[in-house]
């Protein structure tokens, strides 16, 4: 660009940047663009480096009026880079917004019990397999002066059929404490 070329009055430089005069007087104004030292044409380098700089891209796009380019057929046509070597920053805004409504749906979910977190309940459904274990485990010294006492083959299933079902009732009762989000009875308590 020679240094006759760098400098351009309003009128040029409307035309340049696609947009009308009155804007461009409206940027001078504003203090957005650099003058020549005459004060009276722009210097097109370093006003277009400090719009570039200072320019809300979201706002972007073409206001001159001018005809949409359009392809042999008459079809408008745009230019459009393919999404998987770069997103612009409407389409970033975009995915932004959708992504901070899925967090409210799914608060909004959770906070009235219609969703819960997967690691809760993993960690509760251990929690209460776990235990239900450790009881079965523990049946055998709990019932083993019993049974020793006892002779009747009849007598000592009943006692085991017994505990069994008193264990399995205290799971159920554990397990339907989960879904009413209620605290899970301790081994203490039972």
């Amino acid at each position: 660009m020679t240094a006759e070329s760098r400098f351009m009055t309003t009128a040029e430089y409307a035309q340049h940047r696609g947009c009308s005069d009155s804007y461009v007087r409206r940027m001078r104004r504003d203090g957005r663009l650099i003058l020549a030292p005459d004060g009276k044409r722009i210097d097109v380098v370093a006003s277009d480096a400090l719009l570039a700089e200072t320019s809300d891209p979201v706002r972007g796009g073409d206001r001159t009026g001018k005809p949409a380019p359009v392809d042999a057929q008459g079809a408008p046509t745009a230019i459009v880079a393919p999404l998987h070597d770069r997103v612009d920053l409407r389409e970033a805004m975009r995915r932004e917004r959708l992504a901070k409504a899925r967090a409210a749906e799914l608060s909004l979910g959770e906070q009235s019990g219609a969703l819960t977190r997967t690691h809760d309940v993993r960690r509760d459904t251990f929690t209460l397999a776990r235990q239900a274990m450790e009881r079965l485990r523990r049946m055998g010294s709990k019932l083993r002066l019993k049974l020793a006492a006892e002779s009747d083959p009849h007598a000592c299933e009943q006692l085991i059929n017994d505990e069994v079902a008193r264990i399995s009732e205290e799971m159920q009762k554990a397990a339907h404490a989960l879904t009413q989000k209620r605290p899970m009875p301790t081994e203490d308590a039972a």
